[in-house]
């Protein structure tokens, strides 16, 4: 059974701050303060049998990257988002929270936000080809934010992206290539069977064709991305969940033999004809 992500009195110290934020921007100038009242424990709703328990107003955000659009999904009526110790907020993200009345709290380093665990830890894998410029301090750098995370040998691009091909079908995992003809990278990783690559010269556009697609591969160039955008780029597609597999990309049912016979390799047949 997962323990709840906050306790009451960690609860109560949140309402306590806000609280006192309140008063102080209330309270004339040269004003003594007033001793800050007790806030009573707030009751924690009781945890649901698949999932970790909430609070009435308070609303745990799992994401790293802290976007308008992470914050358009928390519900109604709430007033505080409990975010990860090392979450990455956005001016949109920001501008999002304020317009919704919502104050956005960092939570202490190893707890999980509270609307629910950490997403299943998937292999990541991070590779270079063909890059000018020093592509070396990129991928460094994304292994660092990564945790966990594997980088693959620079090599060709032809090899880099069949080494990539066969880990992320045979491991299920997810992964980031650093190329400088970055087109030609994810023509030549999507005929390898289970990869989903995808590119884009922006962050907004490459994400939201990564979520489209249900891509395992982005494919990047680094002289249209600062190391900032590919550390936040790679913190998203690593902790979020990619979701179902549009059925167009789906792998084709395997075909039989035209005869009406079974695969053509294990078929006699030889004419088609009987």
């Amino acid at each position: 059974m997962n323990a709840p992500a906050f306790t009451p009195d960690q609860i109560a110290r949140i309402v306590r701050e806000v609280l006192r934020r309140i008063q102080a921007d209330l309270r004339p100038a040269g004003a003594t303060p007033p001793a800050a009242p007790a806030a009573p424990a707030l009751p924690v709703a009781k945890a649901p049998a698949a999932g970790p328990s909430t609070v009435a107003g308070v609303f745990g955000l799992a994401e790293k990257l802290v976007t308008a659009a992470s914050l358009a999904t928390i519900p109604a009526g709430t007033k505080t988002v409990m975010l990860r110790h090392d979450a990455l907020i956005t001016p949109s993200g920001r501008d999002a929270a304020r317009a919704a009345g919502c104050m956005l709290v960092r939570g202490a380093k190893g707890a999980h936000a509270a609307s629910g665990a950490a997403p299943a830890s998937r292999p990541f894998f991070v590779a270079a080809a063909e890059c000018p410029g020093d592509s070396a301090t990129r991928t460094a750098g994304l292994v660092r934010t990564l945790p966990g995370a594997q980088q693959l040998p620079a090599t060709g691009l032809t090899d880099v992206v069949a080494s990539l091909g066969l880990h992320l079908a045979r491991d299920g995992g997810r992964g980031i290539l650093l190329a400088g003809r970055p087109h030609v990278a994810v023509a030549l990783a999507n005929r390898s069977p289970g990869v989903r690559a995808v590119t884009a010269r922006d962050t907004t556009t490459l994400l939201a064709a990564a979520q489209e697609c249900a891509a395992n591969l982005l494919v990047i160039a680094p002289r249209d991305f600062s190391a900032s955008s590919l550390e936040r780029i790679g913190s998203t597609l690593a902790g979020r969940d990619p979701g179902p597999v549009p059925a167009e990309l789906s792998p084709p049912a395997a075909a039989g033999c035209p005869c009406g016979g079974p695969q053509p390799a294990a078929c006699s047949c030889t004419t088609h004809h009987h």
